[in-house]
């Protein structure tokens, strides 16, 4: 609780994943991926009650021995690829608030983002309650994904940039700041987000994390570089110990 205001913490971990079979339950550095999300949001100082939507029994059982809620095991009708996370964010709500349970603003943790930790989540919380904004996403500066160094192929196979422009070579220090999504917390006031559908509009804030927190789970490139980055990380602690 935060301002005196519930907080609620989510967790969606889909079975079905073709970039990366298996993904969530997959282990990382020794513990399943979908853990490290798990319990980034049972550390948190703010959270009140973390719960998963999973039609994986593997990724509920993991959650069920942390302790995490597991209200349901997720319907086929919101387990397909083509569901978008909000319905499947507004079944979970509705199906707490059936049971009387009521939150003012809840924290998605998505499983595919395991650098991120507590620290994260509750600096993202804090920042959320000290400003009007009634979502917040977290996003990383955008440095090679920067869209003046973006472009397209043409049909006949020629380059053009991005935004139509000549080509004209840029140093980084003569471009202004970009940000992208980077997927590691999402936060809503929950009346917003049942309205709305969605964290980003014309009342979002932003919270930016590092470029080493940012990596995400997609495939198995990204899961390899993931786990060496926790490994160099871990001997880094290690000889500052």
């Amino acid at each position: 609780m935060i301002n005196n205001q519930k907080v609620l913490g989510i967790v969606l971990a889909r079975a079905g994943s073709k970039g990366l079979p298996g993904k969530n339950s997959m282990l990382l550095n020794g513990k399943p991926l979908i853990r490290y999300s798990l319990e980034a949001g049972i550390e948190s100082r703010y959270i009140d009650e973390m719960v998963i939507s999973s039609d994986c029994d593997l990724c509920n059982d993991i959650a069920q021995s942390l302790g995490v809620v597991v209200p349901f095991k997720r319907p086929d009708s919101l387990s397909g690829d083509n569901i978008p996370s909000s319905e499947v964010i507004k079944h979970v709500i509705d199906h707490l608030r059936q049971q009387g349970h009521q939150y003012d603003m809840f924290v998605l943790l998505e499983p595919t983002s395991p650098l991120r930790d507590s620290l994260v989540v509750d600096a993202a919380i804090e920042k959320i309650s000290r400003t009007e904004h009634t979502s917040l996403v977290t996003v990383c500066q955008a440095e090679d994904q920067h869209p003046s160094f973006m472009f397209k192929i043409k049909d006949n196979g020629k380059l053009e940039t991005w935004a139509g422009d000549k080509f004209v070579p840029l140093r980084r220090q003569d471009i202004g700041e970009a940000y992208f999504l980077e997927g590691s917390v999402y936060i809503s006031y929950i009346d917003t987000f049942m309205r709305l559908g969605t964290f980003c509009h014309e009342n979002t804030g932003s919270y930016v994390v590092p470029k080493w927190q940012s990596f995400e789970i997609d495939d198995i490139w990204d899961f390899i570089c993931v786990e060496s980055v926790m490994k160099f990380r871990q001997n880094l602690e290690g000889e500052n110990d």
